[in-house]
Protein backbone atom coordinates (compact mmCIF):
# COMPACT_ATOMS: atom_id res chain seq x y z
CA UNK A 1 0.00 0.00 0.00
CA UNK A 2 1.67 3.21 -1.17
CA UNK A 3 1.76 6.09 1.34
CA UNK A 4 2.44 9.61 0.09
CA UNK A 5 3.30 12.78 1.97
CA UNK A 6 1.19 15.79 0.94
CA UNK A 7 2.25 19.30 1.95
CA UNK A 8 -0.05 22.25 2.51
CA UNK A 9 -0.02 24.70 -0.38
CA UNK A 10 -1.48 25.46 -3.80
CA UNK A 11 -2.09 23.60 -7.06
CA UNK A 12 -0.57 24.51 -10.46
CA UNK A 13 -1.99 27.66 -12.04
CA UNK A 14 -2.79 25.77 -15.28
CA UNK A 15 -4.31 22.28 -15.17
CA UNK A 16 -5.07 20.03 -18.14
CA UNK A 17 -7.86 17.60 -17.22
CA UNK A 18 -7.78 13.96 -18.48
CA UNK A 19 -10.45 12.64 -20.79
CA UNK A 20 -13.54 10.73 -19.70
CA UNK A 21 -13.47 7.02 -18.86
CA UNK A 22 -17.28 6.96 -19.11
CA UNK A 23 -17.08 8.01 -22.76
CA UNK A 24 -14.02 5.88 -23.42
CA UNK A 25 -15.49 2.58 -22.20
CA UNK A 26 -18.67 3.13 -24.17
CA UNK A 27 -16.58 3.93 -27.23
CA UNK A 28 -14.53 0.75 -26.82
CA UNK A 29 -17.61 -1.49 -26.71
CA UNK A 30 -19.12 0.16 -29.77
CA UNK A 31 -15.82 -0.01 -31.65
CA UNK A 32 -15.65 -3.73 -30.84
CA UNK A 33 -18.98 -4.24 -32.60
CA UNK A 34 -18.28 -2.20 -35.74
CA UNK A 35 -17.45 -4.30 -38.80
CA UNK A 36 -15.35 -1.45 -40.18
CA UNK A 37 -12.15 -0.25 -38.52
CA UNK A 38 -12.80 2.36 -35.86
CA UNK A 39 -10.38 4.85 -34.28
CA UNK A 40 -10.69 6.38 -30.80
CA UNK A 41 -8.57 9.47 -30.07
CA UNK A 42 -7.50 10.94 -26.69
CA UNK A 43 -8.07 7.66 -24.86
CA UNK A 44 -7.46 8.16 -21.11
CA UNK A 45 -4.98 6.07 -19.13
CA UNK A 46 -7.46 5.39 -16.32
CA UNK A 47 -7.19 1.77 -15.16
CA UNK A 48 -10.90 1.18 -15.85
CA UNK A 49 -10.08 1.82 -19.51
CA UNK A 50 -6.78 -0.05 -19.68
CA UNK A 51 -8.43 -3.14 -18.14
CA UNK A 52 -11.14 -3.04 -20.83
CA UNK A 53 -8.62 -2.64 -23.67
CA UNK A 54 -6.65 -5.63 -22.38
CA UNK A 55 -9.86 -7.69 -22.06
CA UNK A 56 -10.93 -6.91 -25.64
CA UNK A 57 -7.55 -8.09 -26.90
CA UNK A 58 -7.91 -11.30 -24.86
CA UNK A 59 -11.24 -12.19 -26.47
CA UNK A 60 -9.76 -11.89 -29.96
CA UNK A 61 -10.05 -8.31 -31.14
CA UNK A 62 -7.15 -6.82 -33.09
CA UNK A 63 -6.30 -3.46 -31.54
CA UNK A 64 -3.56 -1.07 -32.64
CA UNK A 65 -2.41 1.58 -30.19
CA UNK A 66 -0.23 4.66 -30.67
CA UNK A 67 0.01 6.78 -27.51
CA UNK A 68 -3.56 7.95 -26.78
CA UNK A 69 -4.97 6.79 -30.14
CA UNK A 70 -6.47 3.33 -30.59
CA UNK A 71 -7.88 1.54 -33.64
CA UNK A 72 -10.02 -1.59 -33.58
CA UNK A 73 -9.71 -3.40 -36.90
CA UNK A 74 -12.14 -6.31 -36.53
CA UNK A 75 -15.36 -7.03 -34.63
CA UNK A 76 -16.90 -9.21 -31.93
CA UNK A 77 -18.20 -11.94 -31.96
CA UNK A 78 -16.71 -12.71 -35.41
CA UNK A 79 -13.21 -12.58 -33.87
CA UNK A 80 -14.10 -14.84 -30.91
CA UNK A 81 -11.46 -17.40 -29.91
CA UNK A 82 -12.55 -21.01 -29.21
CA UNK A 83 -12.69 -22.01 -25.55
CA UNK A 84 -13.22 -18.59 -24.02
CA UNK A 85 -10.88 -17.23 -21.33
CA UNK A 86 -10.51 -15.83 -17.82
CA UNK A 87 -10.26 -12.05 -17.62
CA UNK A 88 -9.00 -9.81 -14.81
CA UNK A 89 -11.36 -6.82 -14.53
CA UNK A 90 -10.19 -4.73 -11.59
CA UNK A 91 -12.73 -2.50 -9.83
CA UNK A 92 -14.45 -0.88 -12.81
CA UNK A 93 -18.24 -1.12 -12.88
CA UNK A 94 -18.53 -0.06 -16.52
CA UNK A 95 -15.55 -2.26 -17.40
CA UNK A 96 -17.21 -5.42 -16.08
CA UNK A 97 -20.85 -4.73 -16.86
CA UNK A 98 -20.29 -3.42 -20.38
CA UNK A 99 -17.88 -6.25 -21.18
CA UNK A 100 -20.26 -8.92 -19.85
CA UNK A 101 -23.07 -7.55 -22.04
CA UNK A 102 -20.76 -7.71 -25.06
CA UNK A 103 -19.41 -11.20 -24.38
CA UNK A 104 -22.84 -12.87 -24.18
CA UNK A 105 -23.31 -11.91 -27.84
CA UNK A 106 -20.77 -14.68 -28.50
CA UNK A 107 -20.95 -18.39 -27.74
CA UNK A 108 -17.82 -19.09 -25.69
CA UNK A 109 -17.61 -19.28 -21.87
CA UNK A 110 -15.88 -16.47 -20.00
CA UNK A 111 -14.95 -15.87 -16.38
CA UNK A 112 -14.52 -12.30 -15.19
CA UNK A 113 -12.36 -11.94 -12.07
CA UNK A 114 -13.80 -8.99 -10.15
CA UNK A 115 -11.99 -6.68 -7.75
CA UNK A 116 -12.61 -7.02 -4.02
CA UNK A 117 -15.14 -4.19 -3.81
CA UNK A 118 -16.64 -4.76 -7.25
CA UNK A 119 -17.78 -8.29 -6.38
CA UNK A 120 -19.92 -6.83 -3.57
CA UNK A 121 -21.63 -4.26 -5.79
CA UNK A 122 -25.06 -5.07 -7.34
CA UNK A 123 -25.03 -7.97 -9.87
CA UNK A 124 -28.43 -9.64 -9.52
CA UNK A 125 -30.14 -7.66 -12.27
CA UNK A 126 -27.47 -8.46 -14.89
CA UNK A 127 -27.40 -12.16 -13.96
CA UNK A 128 -31.19 -12.33 -14.16
CA UNK A 129 -31.23 -10.58 -17.55
CA UNK A 130 -28.64 -12.91 -19.07
CA UNK A 131 -30.49 -16.01 -17.81
CA UNK A 132 -33.87 -14.73 -18.98
CA UNK A 133 -32.39 -14.19 -22.44
CA UNK A 134 -31.15 -17.78 -22.65
CA UNK A 135 -27.55 -17.27 -21.58
CA UNK A 136 -25.66 -18.54 -18.55
CA UNK A 137 -24.49 -16.38 -15.64
CA UNK A 138 -23.26 -17.14 -12.14
CA UNK A 139 -21.41 -15.14 -9.50
CA UNK A 140 -19.27 -17.20 -7.15
CA UNK A 141 -17.04 -15.17 -4.86
CA UNK A 142 -15.07 -12.86 -7.12
CA UNK A 143 -15.73 -14.89 -10.29
CA UNK A 144 -18.53 -13.95 -12.68
CA UNK A 145 -19.02 -16.83 -15.15
CA UNK A 146 -21.02 -16.04 -18.30
CA UNK A 147 -21.81 -17.67 -21.62
CA UNK A 148 -23.98 -16.77 -24.59
CA UNK A 149 -25.34 -16.48 -27.07
CA UNK A 150 -28.38 -14.74 -25.67
CA UNK A 151 -31.63 -14.65 -27.61
CA UNK A 152 -32.45 -11.11 -28.71
CA UNK A 153 -36.15 -10.16 -28.42
CA UNK A 154 -37.84 -7.05 -29.77
CA UNK A 155 -37.47 -5.27 -26.43
CA UNK A 156 -35.80 -5.76 -23.04
CA UNK A 157 -36.87 -4.04 -19.82
CA UNK A 158 -34.01 -3.31 -17.40
CA UNK A 159 -34.35 -2.27 -13.75
CA UNK A 160 -32.16 0.81 -13.16
CA UNK A 161 -33.00 1.41 -9.50
CA UNK A 162 -29.45 0.55 -8.40
CA UNK A 163 -27.46 1.48 -11.51
CA UNK A 164 -28.00 2.39 -15.17
CA UNK A 165 -24.92 0.39 -16.21
CA UNK A 166 -26.91 -2.78 -16.98
CA UNK A 167 -29.21 -0.86 -19.32
CA UNK A 168 -26.32 1.02 -20.92
CA UNK A 169 -24.32 -2.21 -21.29
CA UNK A 170 -27.11 -3.98 -23.15
CA UNK A 171 -27.92 -0.89 -25.20
CA UNK A 172 -24.29 -0.73 -26.31
CA UNK A 173 -23.97 -4.46 -26.97
CA UNK A 174 -27.19 -4.46 -29.01
CA UNK A 175 -26.57 -1.09 -30.66
CA UNK A 176 -26.63 -2.53 -34.17
CA UNK A 177 -29.72 -4.71 -33.64
CA UNK A 178 -33.38 -3.61 -33.72
CA UNK A 179 -33.89 -4.57 -30.06
CA UNK A 180 -35.26 -1.77 -27.86
CA UNK A 181 -33.83 -1.40 -24.33
CA UNK A 182 -36.41 0.06 -21.94
CA UNK A 183 -34.98 1.37 -18.65
CA UNK A 184 -37.26 1.00 -15.63
CA UNK A 185 -36.96 3.00 -12.39
CA UNK A 186 -34.56 5.45 -14.00
CA UNK A 187 -34.31 7.57 -10.87
CA UNK A 188 -30.61 8.40 -11.00
CA UNK A 189 -27.72 8.72 -13.48
CA UNK A 190 -30.11 9.56 -16.32
CA UNK A 191 -27.38 11.63 -18.00
CA UNK A 192 -25.27 8.49 -18.47
CA UNK A 193 -28.19 6.77 -20.19
CA UNK A 194 -28.55 9.75 -22.52
CA UNK A 195 -24.78 9.65 -23.14
CA UNK A 196 -25.09 6.02 -24.24
CA UNK A 197 -27.87 6.77 -26.72
CA UNK A 198 -26.06 9.79 -28.15
CA UNK A 199 -22.85 7.83 -28.65
CA UNK A 200 -24.65 5.02 -30.46
CA UNK A 201 -26.12 7.54 -32.89
CA UNK A 202 -22.64 8.99 -33.48
CA UNK A 203 -21.00 5.60 -34.04
CA UNK A 204 -23.55 4.56 -36.64
CA UNK A 205 -22.42 7.37 -38.95
CA UNK A 206 -18.70 7.73 -38.16
CA UNK A 207 -15.46 5.77 -38.11
CA UNK A 208 -13.71 7.82 -35.42
CA UNK A 209 -14.41 9.37 -32.03
CA UNK A 210 -12.58 11.92 -29.89
CA UNK A 211 -13.01 11.31 -26.14
CA UNK A 212 -14.09 14.52 -24.34
CA UNK A 213 -12.56 16.00 -21.20
CA UNK A 214 -13.78 14.42 -17.96
CA UNK A 215 -15.91 16.58 -15.67
CA UNK A 216 -15.68 14.10 -12.79
CA UNK A 217 -11.91 14.57 -12.73
CA UNK A 218 -12.23 18.32 -13.23
CA UNK A 219 -14.42 18.71 -10.15
CA UNK A 220 -11.53 18.11 -7.71
CA UNK A 221 -9.06 20.84 -8.74
CA UNK A 222 -12.02 23.11 -9.54
CA UNK A 223 -13.35 22.77 -5.98
CA UNK A 224 -9.90 23.57 -4.59
CA UNK A 225 -9.35 26.47 -6.95
CA UNK A 226 -12.61 28.31 -6.29
CA UNK A 227 -11.77 28.25 -2.58
CA UNK A 228 -8.10 29.22 -2.69
CA UNK A 229 -6.50 30.29 -5.98
CA UNK A 230 -6.87 31.26 -9.63
CA UNK A 231 -6.49 28.18 -11.85
CA UNK A 232 -7.01 28.02 -15.62
CA UNK A 233 -8.41 24.83 -17.18
CA UNK A 234 -7.71 24.88 -20.95
CA UNK A 235 -10.40 23.35 -23.17
CA UNK A 236 -12.84 22.64 -20.35
CA UNK A 237 -16.43 23.35 -21.36
CA UNK A 238 -19.95 22.27 -20.51
CA UNK A 239 -21.06 18.81 -21.68
CA UNK A 240 -24.80 17.98 -21.40
CA UNK A 241 -24.10 14.22 -21.34
CA UNK A 242 -21.75 14.35 -18.34
CA UNK A 243 -23.82 14.62 -15.17
CA UNK A 244 -20.89 16.09 -13.25
CA UNK A 245 -20.81 19.06 -15.64
CA UNK A 246 -23.56 20.39 -13.37
CA UNK A 247 -20.63 21.57 -11.27
CA UNK A 248 -20.14 24.36 -13.80
CA UNK A 249 -23.63 25.75 -13.14
CA UNK A 250 -23.15 25.45 -9.37
CA UNK A 251 -19.90 27.42 -9.48
CA UNK A 252 -21.45 30.01 -11.79
CA UNK A 253 -24.33 30.52 -9.35
CA UNK A 254 -21.81 31.03 -6.56
CA UNK A 255 -19.88 33.51 -8.71
CA UNK A 256 -16.63 31.57 -8.41
CA UNK A 257 -15.63 30.92 -12.04
CA UNK A 258 -15.14 32.71 -15.33
CA UNK A 259 -15.87 31.05 -18.69
CA UNK A 260 -13.77 31.98 -21.70
CA UNK A 261 -13.60 30.60 -25.26
CA UNK A 262 -10.30 28.96 -24.29
CA UNK A 263 -11.48 27.30 -21.09
CA UNK A 264 -12.54 27.97 -17.50
CA UNK A 265 -10.81 30.03 -14.80
CA UNK A 266 -11.49 29.91 -11.07
CA UNK A 267 -11.89 33.20 -9.19
CA UNK A 268 -12.09 32.65 -5.44
CA UNK A 269 -14.51 34.80 -3.47
CA UNK A 270 -16.30 35.01 -0.16
CA UNK A 271 -19.48 32.92 -0.10
CA UNK A 272 -21.88 32.36 2.78
CA UNK A 273 -24.86 30.36 1.67
CA UNK A 274 -27.05 27.44 2.70
CA UNK A 275 -26.80 25.09 -0.28
CA UNK A 276 -29.39 22.44 -1.25
CA UNK A 277 -29.28 20.09 -4.23
CA UNK A 278 -30.60 16.76 -5.48
CA UNK A 279 -27.47 14.83 -6.51
CA UNK A 280 -29.11 11.55 -7.53
CA UNK A 281 -28.12 12.16 -11.16
CA UNK A 282 -24.51 13.13 -10.41
CA UNK A 283 -23.33 10.91 -7.56
CA UNK A 284 -19.68 11.01 -8.64
CA UNK A 285 -19.76 14.75 -8.02
CA UNK A 286 -20.64 14.35 -4.32
CA UNK A 287 -17.04 13.98 -2.99
CA UNK A 288 -15.87 17.22 -4.61
CA UNK A 289 -19.09 18.95 -3.55
CA UNK A 290 -18.57 17.78 0.02
CA UNK A 291 -15.04 19.19 0.02
CA UNK A 292 -16.26 22.52 -1.37
CA UNK A 293 -19.31 22.91 0.88
CA UNK A 294 -17.43 21.99 4.03
CA UNK A 295 -15.38 25.18 3.54
CA UNK A 296 -18.40 27.42 2.78
CA UNK A 297 -20.17 28.65 5.90
CA UNK A 298 -23.77 27.49 6.08
CA UNK A 299 -25.87 24.37 6.51
CA UNK A 300 -25.84 22.34 3.31
CA UNK A 301 -28.06 19.45 2.22
CA UNK A 302 -27.33 17.01 -0.62
CA UNK A 303 -30.36 14.83 -1.37
CA UNK A 304 -30.52 11.54 -3.28
CA UNK A 305 -27.28 10.04 -1.96
CA UNK A 306 -28.49 6.51 -1.11
CA UNK A 307 -26.70 4.77 -4.02
CA UNK A 308 -23.34 6.08 -2.83
CA UNK A 309 -23.14 2.96 -0.67
CA UNK A 310 -22.70 0.91 -3.89
CA UNK A 311 -19.55 2.67 -5.09
CA UNK A 312 -15.91 1.58 -4.71
CA UNK A 313 -16.47 2.05 -0.98
CA UNK A 314 -19.51 2.93 1.10
CA UNK A 315 -18.80 6.41 -0.14
CA UNK A 316 -21.50 8.06 1.95
CA UNK A 317 -20.01 6.74 5.20
CA UNK A 318 -16.46 7.54 4.10
CA UNK A 319 -17.29 11.15 3.20
CA UNK A 320 -18.84 11.73 6.63
CA UNK A 321 -15.78 10.16 8.33
CA UNK A 322 -13.37 12.27 6.30
CA UNK A 323 -15.17 15.54 7.01
CA UNK A 324 -15.26 14.72 10.71
CA UNK A 325 -11.52 13.99 10.62
CA UNK A 326 -10.95 17.61 9.61
CA UNK A 327 -13.30 19.00 12.25
CA UNK A 328 -16.43 19.51 10.18
CA UNK A 329 -19.89 18.45 11.29
CA UNK A 330 -21.50 16.02 8.82
CA UNK A 331 -24.24 13.41 9.03
CA UNK A 332 -26.57 11.35 6.86
CA UNK A 333 -29.82 9.49 7.29
CA UNK A 334 -29.07 7.40 4.19
CA UNK A 335 -30.85 9.66 1.71
CA UNK A 336 -29.59 13.15 2.63
CA UNK A 337 -26.05 14.25 3.42
CA UNK A 338 -25.92 17.27 5.74
CA UNK A 339 -22.75 19.34 6.05
CA UNK A 340 -22.06 22.27 8.38
CA UNK A 341 -19.61 24.47 6.51
CA UNK A 342 -16.86 26.37 8.32
CA UNK A 343 -13.76 28.44 7.55
CA UNK A 344 -11.82 26.83 10.42
CA UNK A 345 -8.71 24.89 9.41
CA UNK A 346 -6.92 22.01 11.13
CA UNK A 347 -3.86 23.22 13.01
CA UNK A 348 -1.75 20.06 12.67
CA UNK A 349 -0.98 17.52 9.90
CA UNK A 350 -3.28 14.51 9.47
CA UNK A 351 -2.42 10.93 8.51
CA UNK A 352 -5.15 9.41 6.31
CA UNK A 353 -5.56 5.66 5.77
CA UNK A 354 -8.51 5.55 3.39
CA UNK A 355 -10.43 2.84 1.50
CA UNK A 356 -9.27 1.87 -1.99
CA UNK A 357 -11.64 4.39 -3.57
CA UNK A 358 -10.20 6.86 -6.06
CA UNK A 359 -12.68 9.63 -5.30
CA UNK A 360 -12.28 9.40 -1.53
CA UNK A 361 -8.49 9.42 -1.88
CA UNK A 362 -8.63 12.49 -4.13
CA UNK A 363 -10.70 14.59 -1.74
CA UNK A 364 -8.57 13.34 1.13
CA UNK A 365 -5.52 14.72 -0.68
CA UNK A 366 -7.31 18.03 -1.27
CA UNK A 367 -8.11 18.33 2.43
CA UNK A 368 -4.44 17.76 3.27
CA UNK A 369 -3.33 20.35 0.71
CA UNK A 370 -5.90 22.91 1.90
CA UNK A 371 -5.21 22.40 5.61
CA UNK A 372 -1.84 21.47 7.16
CA UNK A 373 -0.73 18.53 5.05
CA UNK A 374 0.00 14.98 6.21
CA UNK A 375 0.17 11.51 4.68
CA UNK A 376 -2.32 9.55 2.59
CA UNK A 377 -2.82 5.98 1.45
CA UNK A 378 -3.60 4.06 -0.72
CA UNK A 379 -2.24 6.57 -3.22
CA UNK A 380 -2.53 4.17 -6.18
CA UNK A 381 -6.34 4.24 -5.92
CA UNK A 382 -6.40 7.34 -8.14
CA UNK A 383 -5.22 5.25 -11.11
CA UNK A 384 -8.83 4.19 -11.62
CA UNK A 385 -9.76 7.56 -13.09
CA UNK A 386 -6.98 10.16 -12.72
CA UNK A 387 -3.52 8.50 -12.79
CA UNK A 388 -1.65 11.83 -12.78
CA UNK A 389 -3.62 13.33 -9.91
CA UNK A 390 -0.77 13.40 -7.41
CA UNK A 391 1.44 15.20 -9.92
CA UNK A 392 -0.82 18.20 -9.30
CA UNK A 393 0.39 18.05 -5.70
CA UNK A 394 4.04 17.71 -6.64
CA UNK A 395 4.34 14.18 -5.22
Amino acid sequence: MKILSVKAGLLPSIIHIPTSKSYANRALILAALKIESFTIQHLPQASDVTFLVKALKQVGLTIEQNNDELTVTDSFPACEKPGGCTIEIGEGGTTARFLASLLVQGKEPYTLILGERLQDRPWNELIKLIKNLGGKARLHGNSLSIQGPIQIPDKIEVDCSETTQYASGLQLALAFSPCEIIPQNLNSSESYWEMTKAMIATFKTSNSFVVPTDWSSASYPLAFGVLKQNIFFPGLKYDPFQADAKFLNILKQLGLIQETPEGIKTKPGSVVKDFKMDVSDCLDLVPALAFLLSHIEGTHHLRGVKNLVHKESDRLKEIVKLLEEFGFKASSDGSVLQIEGSSTLRSIPVDLNLPDDHRIVMIGALFLRYHQGGTISPAMAVNKSYPNFFKLLGV
